[in-house]
């Protein structure tokens, strides 16, 4: 894995794969760690690198892309706090 370097945006990745998938499972968590996300639940992982291009060809390779989520980050905090600043609340 090439490491790469933070670019100001964070990103979850969240997963779902079923246990007689475990193996894969074990995979995409351990490319995960390489590419220094931290786990923040079971199967939702967050972190401030770009995923490498291995990365995404993992989950390509393993048949994965109906099983992962990989979404940026715009703002962080609670929902309750982001009201009170007059954030949107539609």
């Amino acid at each position: 894995l090439k490491m790469m370097r933070k670019d100001g945006i964070t990103r979850l990745v969240v997963f779902d794969i079923p246990e007689q998938e475990r193996k894969k499972r074990d995979a995409i968590r351990a490319e995960l760690v390489a590419a220094r996300f931290t786990q923040l639940q079971k199967s939702v992982w967050i972190g401030e690198y770009p995923l490498p291009q291995d990365f995404i060809a993992l989950i390509d390779e393993l048949g994965l892309e109906r099983n992962i989520h990989i979404l940026s980050v715009l703002a962080q905090g609670t929902l309750k706090k982001k009201l009170k600043q007059g954030g949107d609340n539609k």
